[in-house]
C-alpha cells in the first residue's frame, strides 16, 4: 500500500498486524484476485450482529411462503436491513435451503411416482443386472447410489443390459 510515513505511523498504532503490507502486497494476491474478481460489495444490505437501529425487531423466517410464516425468535434490524422477505439475498438463500431440504428428503425414499429408487432399491437393481457383491463394479455402484441423480439415471434405463452397460461405462470413466 502506498502511503506516507505519518499515515503508516497512525495506522500501525491501531492495526500493528498490517505492517506486513507496508512494503508490498500479500504473497497470494493473484489467487485473491481470481477468487474475488467478480465480487462487488456495496454494504447496502450489511448488518452488524448485536447492532440495534431504531429498536425495530424482525422475525426470523423459516419459510418463504408469506401465508405460512413461522417465527422462531426475534432479531434486531441492523444497518441497511430492509424488509427481509424482499431482500434478494434472502430469496436466493431461502430457495437454496428449500432445495437442499427437498433433495435430502427425496434421497431417502422413492419420489416422482416411484421413478427414483432408494439406495437399497438401487443396489437391488444392480444385483438384478448380474453384478456380484465384492466386485469393482458393485463398489462403483455403491458410490453412485449415494447420489439421487445417478439413481434416477440408472432407473431410467428400460433393460438390465442397458443399466449394466451404463454401470460399466461409468466405472471405467471414474477409474481413468
Amino acid at each position: 500500500m502506498d502511503a506516507d510515513d505519518d499515515w503508516w505511523k497512525n495506522h500501525l498504532a491501531i492495526r500493528p498486524d498490517h505492517a506486513k503490507f507496508r512494503n508490498g502486497p500479500p504473497p497470494n494476491l493473484e489467487q485473491q484476485d481470481v477468487m474475488f474478481r467478480k465480487a462487488h460489495v456495496t454494504g447496502e444490505l450489511a448488518a452488524i450482529a448485536g447492532h440495534e437501529e431504531d429498536g425495530k425487531e424482525a422475525p426470523i423466517l423459516l419459510d418463504d411462503d408469506q401465508d405460512a410464516l413461522k417465527v422462531t425468535g426475534k432479531r434486531k434490524l441492523g444497518a441497511g436491513d430492509k424488509e427481509i422477505s424482499q431482500s434478494p439475498f434472502f430469496t436466493v438463500y431461502n430457495n437454496a435451503l428449500n432445495s437442499l431440504v427437498s433433495k435430502h428428503t427425496e434421497g431417502s425414499s422413492c419420489t416422482n411416482n416411484g421413478m427414483v429408487p432408494t439406495m437399497k432399491e438401487f443396489l437391488g437393481m444392480v444385483r438384478e443386472c448380474g453384478v456380484s457383491e465384492g466386485t469393482d463394479i458393485m463398489f462403483t455402484a455403491s458410490k453412485l447410489a449415494m447420489n439421487r441423480d445417478h439413481r434416477e439415471v440408472f432407473a431410467a434405463f428400460a433393460t438390465t443390459e442397458s443399466r449394466l452397460d451404463w454401470l460399466k461405462r461409468t466405472h471405467d470413466e471414474m477409474n481413468k
